[in-house]
């Protein structure tokens, strides 16, 4: 595939502590689709010391755009990384929006750390650091607009319904995972499981553990493959050629990290307590809410998203003829929809979302 390189929009260097370049961000010009994209780099582009659990560690994130409000932080789904952004930053940043895009910690090129994973929760302490001490310095403090797909919107919402309007001015869900509180039965057996003395559960969990761990370990030998990656995400792509070597490799290459396969194991795993329920997480919520779906994706169905809708009234759902990753799959469709709602939202400061939370319905494409 031909690609024609172009100059990047840059944001005006801020100098920050414990922030570091490590190559300049550049986009090239996909003419299978004629849309700009960030040229694949093997060592990434920014990093971030983030001090968690008295370890600093190694957080990678991307930057584009103009100084200044509105400022958009995106945050990948499982397995992928900042890089899955790829077109989607470059029209954020041409639309006038400061933008950034951030590695989860454990994926992508953001350290492969061995801490405990539950419940995402480490993940959205990771994304509120980051706008703290990264975005809001460059941005005037001024609350940024969250925008996750899959497991980053889980995360996304957390962050969000956890720091409030303060921090997070409003959420876009592109086909967002998280649990459901299915009955108030099931999460009391869960909750009681849980409960400090239950030893015998705490003994049974240990030891299915140790037998995991070891089957995980040859399962991720294979899922890590060239091979099995272009595989899985032509199962969930509408569009086929959109899984190009680029986006391949762009997943590999993080998969060799020696730890890798430990942290591979601590994502699926880490289950200190019960779930954090996306019904609770939408209760706490106060800002705008978009549900940015790929409606063909065969993992996260339409379905979720009007569950969604009816928690949460005031959320926009507009659907795509896409799979479950609709911003790399059909980007332009993708871009567009996002940008009609970036252009609609209220000023910092003005109504939030929890005003129309009583209204019946919610407007849908």
């Amino acid at each position: 595939m031909a690609h024609a390189l172009t100059d990047v929009t840059m944001l005006t260097d801020v100098s920050l502590p414990s922030t570091n370049q490590v190559s300049q961000l550049a986009y090239e010009l996909d003419a299978r689709n004629g849309l700009q994209r960030i040229k694949y780099e093997a060592t990434g582009w920014y990093y971030w010391d983030w001090e968690v659990n008295g370890q600093k560690r190694k957080v990678h994130y991307i930057k584009a755009g103009r100084t200044g409000d509105p400022v958009v932080v995106l945050v990948h789904g499982y397995g992928a990384s900042s890089y899955h952004w790829r077109y989607n930053v470059p029209a954020l940043a041409e639309a006038g929006y400061q933008v950034y895009a951030v590695d989860l910690l454990g994926f992508g090129y953001s350290e492969k750390a061995r801490e405990d994973y539950t419940n995402g929760e480490l993940w959205s302490s990771q994304v509120a650091a980051f706008i703290r001490e990264v975005v809001s310095p460059a941005a005037g403090g001024a609350p940024v607009v969250l925008a996750g797909n899959s497991l980053g919107g889980y995360v996304s919402l957390a962050t969000a319904a956890t720091e409030g309007p303060e921090l997070v001015r409003a959420v876009a869900l592109l086909n967002g995972a998280g649990p459901f509180k299915e009955s108030e039965e099931k999460a009391a057996a869960e909750a009681a499981e849980w409960e400090d003395g239950n030893w015998f559960a705490a003994a049974k969990r240990s030891v299915a553990n140790a037998v995991k761990r070891g089957v995980m370990y040859f399962a991720f030998l294979r899922t890590k493959t060239p091979e099995r990656i272009r595989e899985v995400l032509q199962m969930v792509y509408v569009d086929h050629s959109s899984v190009d070597d680029d986006l391949v490799t762009s997943i590999e290459n993080p998969a060799k990290d020696p730890a890798a396969s430990e942290v591979f194991f601590l994502v699926s795993h880490s289950t200190r307590g019960p779930p954090r329920y996306v019904d609770g997480l939408l209760q706490r919520l106060q800002v705008p809410l978009l549900l940015l779906w790929g409606d063909k994706d065969p993992w996260i169905t339409p379905a979720r998203a009007q569950k969604i809708i009816n928690l949460y009234p005031s959320a926009v759902k507009v659907g795509l003829n896409s799979g479950h990753c609709p911003h790399d799959d059909t980007p332009a469709e993708a871009n567009a929809a996002l940008l009609n709602w970036l252009s609609g939202l209220p000023p910092v400061g003005g109504a939030s979302a929890t005003a129309a939370r009583g209204t019946a319905g919610a407007r849908s494409a």
